[in-house]
């Protein structure tokens, strides 16, 4: 192994060999992370998707009163 080029390309080395320790640890990690003693539990979802089974109504636009604009009474300059 020639050292001189480790040493001038130290940067790429320890990238090569951090994406090799990666390449190794992640799948190890995932690994032991899903591993549990219970089942998988699976939640009941409710998973139709025709207009007919929703309960939910959209309410109706009612008309809102609208505001008339009143002038404001300003105060007069005096002199």
């Amino acid at each position: 192994m020639n050292w001189a080029v480790l040493r001038r390309e130290w940067g790429a080395v320890t990238f090569v060999l951090t994406v090799v320790a990666g390449m190794v640890v992640v799948p190890v990690a995932l690994y032991f992370a899903n591993v549990s003693p219970s089942p998988i539990t699976t939640p009941n979802l409710n998973t139709s998707s025709s207009a007919r089974s929703s309960s939910v109504h959209s309410p109706t636009p009612s008309a809102s009163p609208s505001r008339s604009a009143s002038p404001s009474p300003s105060a007069s300059p005096t002199t």
